[in-house]
Formats: structure tokens, C-alpha cells, sequence
């Protein structure tokens, strides 16, 4: 794996990552851990049941977590906005009890199904709120087919591969709108020259887990005119086939993706990259 990286930058001596990566291994001197508090558990979980189905399909949105008290909601309701709103998102509104007897302080699981048949694809915020005017949560629905296929993820941020010291992949995702994906990394060959690969120009499997597209490279260099002022002057040229494949990490709450590169090299080479997001950190829900 680790010759094919070295045919694929040309006999690049040097891999650097376009963005810096702090690390902190901690101090001898460092102040005593002290006890931690246990982390609460989450007041609202948001799914959708499909993940991702075709325009018409019923879909079920489930609302559930764990309430700081006793008075747990009693029921929710969802809302849609009207045609002419400037947000679309799809609101649910949760019923906080309204008593006057003291809540006992244990926590309480709550679990609320509503049913929602999309009519159009794409990616729509979910928005859950109090009778008491308080903000919950957010999730996102989304709708797609292999005619329309769209993303069920965002995939924005910053990717590293921890197998090797110096990788990075900026990832570029309008999620939620076009879907469209720009992603960027750059290789220094042995000369010191460098050399800016570009992943662009693809499109979403049906199943909103697999981008597919072209990886273009791009180099600088000055023009050899003597009388000439100091002019640079840029190529770019289609190298290669990409797929990115990404899965939900449970062990984090994360996104990781496995990158597979076949360059147009004769013979072709495939470079294999196993991804996880370091920035942003967001958290995935099944």
C-alpha cells in the first residue's frame, strides 16, 4: 500500500499536509486529573426510519431521549411551514406538562413516532422545540433516489488518515443544497515542487454513502523567459478516477470514509486511504 502512495506522487520525498495538525502529548508537570462529573445523557435523540427513501415514501421521524426530571412530555406534534416561508424546515413540537407538583429529580426516558411522507428530494432540517418555547434539537431528513440520489451525511471538514503521519483531506460538502463536492490535498514531489490534487465533478450512489468523481492535478511553475517578468503559469490535468465510501463510527459519533484512487499511470495504480474527520466534529446519528 505504503509503494503505491510512492508511485502515485512521483517519487515524492515529502508528504505535507496544507493544514497544521496540534497534537498534545501531555506534561510531567501537568496539574492531577480531578474527578469528572458524569456526562448527562441527551435530552433528544432525532432519527428517521428509512435513513434515506425515494419521494412519496412514508418515512417515520422519531423523537426520543432521556428527560432531566420527572415531568416527562407528553405528547408531540409536528408542523410544516407554509410555501412562502424562507425556511423549510420541518418543526415538531414537544408538550412539557404543566403542573403544579414538584418534578422528582430521576431521569425518565421519552419516546415520541410521527409520520412524514416527503414529496420532493433533497435535505430537510428537522427543528425540535418546547411548548415552553425551548430549542431541543436538530436532525435532518433526507430524500433521494437513483434518479436524484443526494448525500445523507454532511461530509464538510477536515480528514486525516492516521496510518500515515502527513495526510489530510479538506472536504468541501453543500450539503442540503447542490450535494456537490470539492475536495483538495497537496504533495510535494522530490524536487520541491508542488503539486495540488483536486478531487471534483461527481455524483451521489442511491444510497447516500459512496461519491464518485474525478481527481485532477495541478501545478505551478515559471515561465522560462529571460527578458520576460517573473510570470507563473499553472496546468491542469485529469489524473485519476475517486471514490470515496464513508460509514457511520459508532465509537466516536462520527463519519469515517475509505478513499480509493485509480490513476490514469500505465500501468494504473490504486491508492487505498482509510479517512476519519478530525474538523468539524459533528455528531452522527443511526
Amino acid at each position: 500500500m505504503e509503494g503505491n502512495w510512492k508511485i502515485f506522487a512521483s517519487g515524492a520525498a515529502t508528504v505535507i499536509l496544507s493544514l497544521a495538525i496540534g497534537v498534545s502529548a501531555g506534561s510531567a508537570l501537568a496539574a492531577p486529573a480531578e474527578p469528572k462529573l458524569t456526562v448527562a445523557p441527551p435530552l433528544v435523540s432525532i432519527s428517521v426510519d428509512p435513513p434515506l427513501a425515494a419521494p412519496g415514501v412514508p418515512r417515520r421521524i422519531v423523537v426520543s431521549g432521556i428527560w432531566p426530571n420527572g415531568c416527562i412530555p407528553t405528547q408531540a406534534q409536528l408542523g410544516q411551514p407554509p410555501s412562502w416561508a424562507r425556511d423549510q424546515a420541518i418543526g415538531i413540537l414537544v408538550a412539557e406538562p404543566l403542573t403544579l407538583q414538584a418534578c422528582t429529580s430521576a431521569f425518565r426516558p421519552y419516546r415520541f413516532e410521527l409520520d412524514y411522507t416527503p414529496t420532493t428530494a433533497g435535505q430537510r432540517e428537522i427543528v425540535v422545540m418546547t411548548t415552553l418555547a425551548s430549542p431541543l434539537g436538530s436532525g435532518t431528513i433526507v430524500t433521494g433516489s437513483a434518479a436524484e440520489p443526494r448525500a445523507r451525511y454532511d461530509a464538510s471538514g477536515a480528514w486525516y488518515d492516521p496510518d500515515r503521519n502527513g495526510s489530510g483531506v479538506m472536504i468541501t460538502h453543500d450539503f442540503g443544497k447542490s450535494d456537490r463536492v470539492f475536495a483538495t490535498f497537496q504533495l510535494y514531489d522530490s524536487n520541491g515542487a508542488p503539486r495540488w490534487y483536486s478531487l471534483q465533478e461527481g455524483a451521489w450512489s442511491a444510497d447516500g454513502m459512496t461519491w464518485e468523481g474525478s481527481l485532477y492535478e495541478s501545478r505551478g511553475f515559471q515561465a522560462e523567459c529571460p527578458v520576460c517578468p517573473s510570470v507563473f503559469m499553472s496546468s491542469i490535468t485529469r489524473a485519476g478516477a475517486v471514490r470515496l465510501l464513508f460509514s457511520v463510527n459508532g465509537a466516536n459519533g462520527g463519519l469515517d470514509a475509505q478513499m480509493r484512487i485509480q490513476t490514469l499511470a500505465s500501468p494504473p495504480q490504486v491508492v487505498l486511504s482509510n479517512l476519519q474527520r478530525f474538523l468539524p466534529t459533528p455528531i452522527v446519528l443511526f
